[in-house]
């Protein structure tokens, strides 16, 4: 008789997990697509690295190498150049004709969203986000 209530238990408590973990992994699909919907120009895995930082460590520094892709049919990417300069004091790299590259510093979420806002000829951000602003000048 001990024996089939141990069973049941262990039944019960393996379904109970099975459920908390379904309902787990459900509500981060929902709020990866929900990620994607609201931010569809960037990087989910960037995205996802800077809202870790900002909700964990209150005194992050917003640290991102920053990868700015423009349409190949993109003819002023000089004048993008400027743009990042004159917005974020650095200046960028110009990778493959159409992306610029730039290390920033204090780039929020709310950050990436006024660049999308900003300059609507973005057509995807990607990059990094690091812990502090010194780990990303090391190649």
């Amino acid at each position: 008789m001990e024996k089939t209530s141990i069973n049941n238990q262990s039944e019960s408590s393996t379904s109970t997990s099975t459920t908390l973990s379904s309902k787990l992994k459900t509500a981060y699909e929902t709020f990866l697509q929900e990620a994607a919907t609201l931010f569809p120009k960037v990087d989910q895995k960037l995205l996802l690295n800077m809202l870790q930082f900002e909700t964990t460590y209150q005194d992050w520094e917003g640290s991102v190498m920053l990868k700015i892709i423009y349409p190949a049919s993109i003819s002023d990417i000089d004048a993008k150049k400027d743009w990042i300069y004159r917005k974020y004091q650095r200046v960028s790299t110009i990778e493959e004709n159409r992306t610029l590259r730039f290390k920033a510093i204090r780039m929020y979420i709310e950050e990436i969203e006024k660049v999308l806002k900003e300059d609507p000829t973005i057509e995807y951000i990607t990059g990094s986000a690091t812990m502090t602003p010194s780990d990303a000048y090391a190649t």
